[in-house]
């Protein structure tokens, strides 16, 4: 059921790129995203205060942790998007597939099956074939880009590997809420450092965007990720995760009219191949050693 959800979550985020790609035409990266994460920081903190949910000795520390990891990756993925490509940050940012097992191996010490080693590589490989991200001339500015783009990831990867460690141990309402407050506060001390514009003609665009992105795509989205990460390895769900491209590029191709060529459609099917070569594969190495596949992954986030 938690890898489900997390599933249908990967398919409807990547709905967004295609709606963020068009409000950025009528208000800044910050005004956007200040506004984003504070609808779903109003919302969380409603519902925080009517659960009224008590939390540990941990939680600030964890919370703001989450929260600086995802203000990060939101940040540099957006400054990496001004003077990079498209295709170059999205497959930049999809290294956060690549980049999870290796924090949960060599940082938190946590066995990853050759399956998923298997399934990682994959979902790579498919990435750059639907990203296309080395077919540019690179110059120093787009290189900048790369670099801000990969730090992007590294934040990204390290927001999913903590989630599953830490999201077990506190109340997912609150934990939500602190990581997106964290968020929300970094967007908004940005508006004074960036070229701030809003287009009043682009109202309805903005706002309809916001609402969606806010409501459901943050406050929705993350609680979901907070709570399904409490039943899933960290590597399980970075392998579902990488599916965002390309339900991104199928949303786009079918609602948006934009085209795919014959790499973009192999390259998702080599993404889908990544992830079900790790959940099948899993499996089997868990019934091949006698040992229940929930189990395993309960093993696997205790250490």
């Amino acid at each position: 059921m938690a890898d489900l959800a997390l599933l249908v979550l990967t398919l409807f985020w990547g709905t967004t790129f295609h709606f963020v790609k068009g409000v950025l035409s009528v208000a800044s990266p910050a005004v956007f995203l200040a506004a984003r994460f504070g609808i779903a920081a109003a919302l969380l903190a409603a519902v925080a205060l009517w659960r009224r949910d008590r939390v540990g000795a941990a939680f600030l520390r964890h919370g703001a942790l989450l929260g600086i990891f995802m203000l990060a990756g939101f940040v540099l993925q957006t400054v990496g998007l001004r003077h990079t490509t498209p295709s170059r940050s999205g497959f930049l940012t999809g290294l956060a597939v690549l980049i999870v097992p290796f924090v949960a191996r060599f940082l938190l010490g946590r066995r990853v099956k050759v399956a998923s080693w298997a399934g990682v590589a994959l979902a790579v490989a498919g990435l750059a074939l639907l990203t296309h991200p080395f077919g540019e001339a690179v110059d120093a500015g787009v290189r900048l880009g790369d670099l801000l783009t990969a730090g992007c990831a590294v934040a990204f990867a390290l927001q999913i590997v903590y989630t599953s460690e830490w999201s077990p141990r506190h109340p997912v309402v609150p934990l939500t809420l602190a990581q997106i407050t964290v968020t929300f506060l970094g967007a908004a001390a940005m508006l004074p450092f960036e070229v701030r514009y809003y287009r009043p003609e682009g109202a309805a665009v903005f706002a309809g965007t916001v609402v969606f992105t806010g409501v459901f795509m943050t406050a929705l989205a993350f609680f979901v990720q907070n709570w399904g990460q409490r039943h899933t390895t960290a590597v399980r769900a970075a392998l579902i995760f990488s599916l965002e491209p390309v339900a991104a590029a199928l949303f786009s191709h079918f609602y948006g009219g934009e085209p795919l060529r014959l790499t973009d459609w192999g390259g998702g099917a080599l993404i889908v191949l990544g992830v079900i070569a790790g959940e099948v594969g899993g499996l089997l190495e868990g019934r091949r050693s006698g040992v229940d596949p929930k189990l395993a992954a309960a093993e696997g986030r205790a250490g």
